[in-house]
């Protein structure tokens, strides 16, 4: 799918797996609204709260719909996808490409867990 990124090189065995994707210089969505480098440490790059910029309408829209496209694709081939956040969103020009579709694969907890394990009637 065009709005999936692409990986190098994946492996797993019993206890672990191991993903490798090519570097986007660009880096996240999150990067982007963060105004940081991706090579930037984490703290850096995250923990300054006068660096967030929001962004332009146009880029909402296109983003929006692309996001909302590749999720359609996803649900329609009946594969789960719980670990939508703006880090896991590589941009690519004006493209943003979803990132960790393994993780539900490989078991991982969605990343909204925490939020909706809290009620009852949702397991």
């Amino acid at each position: 799918h065009p709005y999936i990124y692409k990986i190098t090189f994946a492996t797993a065995n019993e206890s672990s797996a191991l993903v490798i994707r090519p570097f986007s210089e660009k880096g996240t969505l999150k990067d982007l609204i963060y105004k940081a480098k991706p090579k930037d440490p984490y703290l850096k790059k995250y923990c300054n709260p006068k660096k967030i910029q929001g962004l332009e309408l146009q880029q909402i829209k296109t983003y929006g719909r692309q996001i909302l496209e590749v999720l359609k694709f996803l649900h329609e081939k009946g594969f789960p996808y719980g670990h939508l956040h703006s880090a896991n969103v590589m941009l690519d020009g004006d493209t943003c490409k979803l990132l960790d579709l393994e993780n539900s694969l490989l078991g991982l907890p969605s990343f909204y867990r925490s939020y909706f394990s809290q009620f009852r009637k949702i397991n």
